[in-house]
């Protein structure tokens, strides 16, 4: 995450020095000095500031670019970091006392958890969640603001923490997404689906399914935040287990995709073997995956031919992704425009005429 990256700021004014202060003692913060991260000891935090030992000469009205994890070498996963712009305010003879400039509609409240209320010391983690979800919850307030303030309170009283990570890891993956999009600070979504998505999402773990819905949060957003056409591809998903997302993207993401009148995308059906389909799942139960296959052709997202001769082992199974399947894909990788350029088919290829072996989306192409 990184709160330092914002059109407008604001900073805490410094009567807030009060702000209640703990302890983290595996919690260090990083800053560059030349060309080489430096590391600080953190003494204290606050919901307002933090308070480095350090023997930087920083004065006050310096602003310093900091990262805030576990103590240890600079951490990669930006799941395990926050970035975030501070204020020098305060020196004295050990170290620098600072103010978080946050960007607009951020409120830090690191101790209202039930997890953190009771304790004067608190493990990184648990930190670093706390700055997270206040990004999350300013991200659906600029949103969604009528579903802000169930939000806050679901996230706070409502979830366990385990779903309050899957949904916080859905939210900011949407909002880095749709930070790609120009005027992307101007675009709003239907209450209902940002609250169904990030209620939904929370259940799942699987990194991959945690990306796809938060694809169809960005994709659920536009200029007058009145488009519900997500709400269809939410109910679809919100039907599918890892295995089948894994089978549905497999599917998506080889053939042959061609433009079938009225500007509608198919797919030809392409042959898996039982060793792809164990690759693909990780289970050798074909008996469950033929099912899982069979869920997603009753559900209209695939088409599937099972290839066998009389008294002898399956040979192959055929499937192809539908228009409908090829749609809801594309719109979990957080693709909005029309279907076609998100599978690379110029515009006038028809069936009859040329067919692309796409094997992967324009998404996934070099």
């Amino acid at each position: 995450m990184n709160l330092s990256m914002a059109s407008s700021e604001r900073s805490i004014p410094l009567d807030r020095r009060r702000a209640e202060r703990r302890t983290s003692p595996n919690l260090i913060a990083y800053h560059w000095s030349g060309t080489e991260p430096r590391l600080e000891e953190v003494r204290d935090i606050s919901s307002t500031g933090v308070y480095l030992l350090t023997r930087e000469c920083w004065v006050p009205g310096d602003m310093i670019s900091l990262t805030l994890q576990r103590n240890g070498p600079p951490e990669g996963n930006i799941e395990r970091r926050v970035a975030v712009q501070a204020r020098a305010v305060r020196r004295d003879q050990y170290g620098v006392g600072m103010s978080f400039v946050f960007p607009a509609g951020v409120d830090l409240r690191l101790w209202d958890s039930h997890m953190m209320a009771d304790s004067s010391q608190c493990e990184p983690e648990d930190v670093l969640r706390e700055f997270r979800l206040a990004q999350t919850l300013a991200f659906v307030q600029r949103l969604s603001p009528s579903v802000a303030t169930e939000l806050r309170q679901l996230m706070r009283e409502g979830l366990s923490n385990y779903r309050v990570t899957s949904a916080i890891e859905i939210a900011l993956r949407a909002e880095q997404m749709l930070a790609l999009h120009p005027g992307a600070e101007t675009m709003h979504a239907p209450a209902n689906l940002v609250l169904r998505i990030l209620e939904d999402g929370s259940w799942v773990d699987s990194d991959a399914m945690q990306q796809m819905w938060a694809g169809l949060l960005a994709t659920s957003c536009s200029v007058d935040g009145n488009d519900d056409s997500n709400a269809g591809f939410v109910d679809l998903f919100g039907q599918l287990t890892a295995p089948h997302v894994r089978l549905l993207t497999s599917v998506c993401e080889r053939g042959a995709k061609y433009v079938s009148g009225f500007d509608r995308v198919s797919a030809r059906a392409v042959t898996f073997s039982a060793n792809e389909l164990t690759q693909i799942t990780g289970s050798r139960d074909l008996i469950r995956t033929h099912r899982d296959l069979e869920f997603l052709a009753d559900l209209g997202l695939l088409t599937v031919t099972v290839r066998a001769v009389s008294f002898a082992p399956v040979q192959g199974t055929d499937v192809a992704a539908s228009s409908l399947g090829l749609q809801c894909y594309a719109r979990c990788c957080g693709h909005r425009g029309p279907v076609r350029s998100f599978y690379n088919l110029p515009v006038g290829v028809t069936a009859g005429l040329e067919q692309f072996d796409e094997g992967q989306p324009s998404h996934l192409s070099a």
